[in-house]
């Protein structure tokens, strides 16, 4: 039957019956046309769905970082995941999870499940879905027995881990036992790939990849650009005709304190001039400053900078309690240019650490006064170039009608001049300090007139 698949009882090679009702799906013809197209030699694939067998997996006992992994690995060649999904280990769930995504994407990786025990079930599902048969492969079984201690039971446990799906293509594991299989159906790709990482990146890296060189367009150019002082539905506001187009894809991504904006574009020079398109597009929409970071990060970039100048910097804290200082000191190399810190949580030890008492009666701890005062103080406590502080309500309780909770307020001092910020963000109280420490950051930038393109 030409461009159906068929799903119902049958015995495989090992003489064990398969049947389409264990596997949770009834015995009946399915439509597997992939909307009435035949495919060209030339058809590329471009979608993939992930599906993570294990009930360790889905129960949480296990990270699943297999999605992870292989999601980068197949956007290397341009291929673009849809779907990540997670299924225990059962028959039903694996074939019908199998079924939909065969029917939807161009390629379906299913990871795990390949192992020596019984609870190992991928294949047997498989099997049934497609109503195929399980052999057992010779040189699998002879390529797993030559790295397998012949312990109690081990011609089974080889046995178990060497079946094939009939017509599969078969790539040897070069870190463990169990091998991958690749099987097309009709006209789409289904990847067998065993569940212990270092084994499936193996059989990834030595067997799929070049497979995928021949099988599609080629790598997808992505670009991240990064705005750390505005929030998401504001960034999302002035840039929603990039996000509702295809071409470039782009998406948004946010975080507390920061917005990434990040656009795809075929690895081409076609793709190469929208990408700086779209790049100077988003700059001139962007009220803010917009960063190019690349694998930079601006403490590190602040810290180096720092350095290579002779300068150093001092921190007076009071609602990031110290995690503008903790940043800044996770940088290798951060004593040339962190000289220390403070923590001044109450009025009394901000007076403590130099805040005049004037300020803190007049004008308040959550002020623009209170952080231009902590910032001169913490330079002037630590004899350094530059100060930076932070002070706000970060909630559940505090406030005032002027200075309600998320407010706070940054600022970032040196011999020539002052930068301070105040911003509102009605957020939860870690979320509020989060962003506060890297409006801190902005504010050491605006300062010291850093560039935005770090990724050079």
């Amino acid at each position: 039957m030409s461009g159906w698949l068929r799903v119902c009882a049958h015995k495989n090679s090992l003489g064990e019956r398969r049947s389409g009702n264990r596997a949770g799906i009834t015995c009946r013809a399915v439509s597997h046309r992939i909307q009435g197209r035949d495919f060209p030699r030339n058809w590329m694939i471009e979608t993939a769905h992930l599906i993570a067998v294990g009930d360790e997996v889905l129960w949480g006992e296990t990270v699943n970082t297999n999605a992870a992994w292989m999601a980068n690995f197949l956007m290397s060649f341009g291929v673009r995941p849809t779907l990540h999904c997670v299924v225990p280990d059962a028959e039903s769930a694996i074939g019908q999870a199998v079924h939909q995504a065969t029917e939807a994407a161009d390629l379906t990786v299913v990871m795990g499940g390949l192992g020596p025990t019984a609870d190992d079930r991928t294949l047997d599902a498989i099997a049934t879905l497609l109503n195929r048969d399980i052999t057992i492969d010779p040189r699998v079984f002879d390529h797993i027995g030559s790295r397998q201690s012949h312990a109690a039971g081990w011609q089974n446990s080889i046995r178990r881990q060497a079946r094939t799906i009939a017509g599969a293509t078969i790539w040897m594991n070069p870190r463990g036992q169990a091998p991958g299989q690749l099987i097309a159906v009709n006209g789409r790709y289904l990847v067998l790939l065993p569940g212990p990482p270092h084994e499936l990146q193996g059989i990834a890296e030595t067997d799929m990849s070049p497979w995928l060189g021949q099988h599609t367009r080629g790598p997808i150019h992505r670009e991240t650009l990064s705005v750390f002082d505005l929030g998401e539905s504001a960034v999302a506001s002035h840039l929603w005709p990039l996000f509702e187009g295809e071409h470039p894809r782009a998406g948004i991504y946010a975080q507390p304190g920061r917005v990434d904006i990040r656009i795809e574009t075929p690895d081409s020079p076609a793709g190469r001039i929208l990408q700086e398109r779209s790049r100077a597009w988003v700059k001139s929409r962007i009220p803010a400053p917009v960063f190019e970071l690349g694998r930079e990060s601006r403490e590190a970039y602040l810290v180096r900078w720092l350095s290579s100048r002779g300068k150093r910097v001092a921190l007076m804290e009071s609602l990031t309690g110290g995690m503008i200082c903790s940043h800044l000191v996770a940088v290798p190399g951060a004593s040339q240019a962190v000289a220390g810190g403070v923590v001044a949580y109450t009025d009394v030890h901000k007076a403590r650490f130099g805040v005049p008492s004037e300020v803190l009666s007049e004008s308040g701890a959550v002020s623009e006064a209170c952080a231009l005062a902590m910032a001169r103080a913490a330079r002037d406590l630590f004899s350094t170039d530059i100060g930076i502080s932070s002070t706000g309500f970060a909630g559940p309780d505090g406030g005032t009608e002027e200075n309600p909770v998320g407010t706070f307020y940054v600022a970032a001092v040196d011999v020539d001049g002052e930068v301070v910020r105040r911003r509102y963000t009605p957020l939860d109280r870690q979320s509020v300090r989060r962003i506060a420490a890297h409006t801190a950051i902005s504010a050491a930038w605006e300062l010291l007139e850093l560039p935005t393109l770090l990724s050079i």
